[in-house]
């Protein structure tokens, strides 16, 4: 159960990211709108950290997901604060993503999806730093993809899609 609602908070921060970043390319990262979004991707990595974490059951994941959450949090802080290299440290925060996706990725069944769900999220968080080159649409694109991932592995008619190792 720990690992659905782990994918679901997932889904809710690709929706979000979904609407942020041609949001951070219209109105630039210092919006208030952005900036808060910025801060909810926080809460919300938050609560799938911990139920991954219980899922997974590995001190590394637990290790990994601490250090990635708090840059992440650091980075949004300092763009609350005006400091433009936020937005670096957020980006460079997001390469362990696919790290920890990888955890999720051992737990969930063999497939398509689940490829999938691995490949976007590494294309997602490897190219995240385009977007403060003004190339946005490629990350959009790939947490799109991701998106589309999570929403079938947690489709019911999934047979097997949730087991646990």
């Amino acid at each position: 159960m720990s690992l659905r609602r782990g994918l679901w908070a997932s889904l809710a921060a690709g929706a979000v990211i979904l609407a942020l970043i041609p949001s951070i390319a219209q109105y630039g990262l210092f919006s208030p709108l952005n900036l808060s979004m910025m801060s909810a991707l926080v809460a919300v990595a938050v609560v799938a950290f911990r139920y991954f974490s219980r899922a997974v059951g590995s001190p590394l994941f637990d290790k990994i997901g601490v250090a990635v959450i708090s840059a992440a949090a650091a980075g949004v802080v300092m763009l609350w604060a005006g400091i433009d290299l936020g937005a670096a440290v957020i980006a460079i925060a997001y390469w362990g993503e696919p790290v920890m996706g990888y955890f999720i990725y051992r737990r969930l069944e063999a497939g398509l999806w689940r490829a999938v769900f691995l490949a976007s999220a590494a294309a997602y968080a490897y190219t995240l730093p385009l977007v403060l080159l003004g190339l946005w649409q490629i990350p959009e694109l790939a947490d799109a993809v991701k998106v589309v991932a999570l929403i079938a592995l947690l489709r019911p008619s999934a047979p097997g899609t949730f087991r646990v190792r």
